[in-house]
This record gives structure tokens, C-alpha cells and sequence, in this order.
């Protein structure tokens, strides 16, 4: 596993909710756009981590999309729990 990953499993609840956790567990190596704009958009909606905790995934997120030569357009397309 990843060190980011594993310094955002130890995050305290203060900054992370431990129901997102699991989400992240289950990432790839690396981590998947998709698999993180699942854990933005569970974070955001249901106000599970701190503005710090949001501005790292959201770092994480256009890391991956460069990574993947794709777009945030196409990556919300695969997001099927938005449906």
C-alpha cells in the first residue's frame, strides 16, 4: 500500500471519518481517479472530512487524471453512484 494511503487510513476522525476508510482500503496502486472521485464525492456530501482532508483528495484526483490522459468529464461519466 501506498504511504499516502496509509497516512490517510491513520488520519484522525478530526480530519477523516472512519466510514470513508474502507473506501480507501479497497484503492488501487495507484489509486484510480474513479476510485478516489468515490471517496470526494462520499467525503463532500456527507461532510466527512476536514477542508485539508478535501484539498488533498482533490490534489490526489487531478494527479490521477493526468496519470490516466483522461478528464474530469470522462471519470464523472463512470460515476455510477451519481445516477
Amino acid at each position: 500500500m501506498r504511504e499516502f494511503q496509509m497516512l490517510l487510513l491513520m488520519a484522525p476522525d478530526t480530519q477523516l471519518d472512519e466510514s470513508v476508510k474502507p473506501l480507501i482500503e479497497k484503492w488501487s496502486d495507484p489509486p484510480k481517479a474513479l476510485e478516489i472521485l468515490e471517496v470526494v464525492d462520499q467525503v463532500v456530501r456527507y461532510a466527512l472530512g476536514s477542508d485539508f482532508t478535501v484539498r488533498v483528495f482533490d490534489h490526489l484526483l487531478k494527479a490521477a487524471i493526468v496519470r490516466e490522459s483522461t478528464t474530469m468529464e470522462e471519470v464523472v461519466k463512470q460515476a455510477t453512484w451519481r445516477e
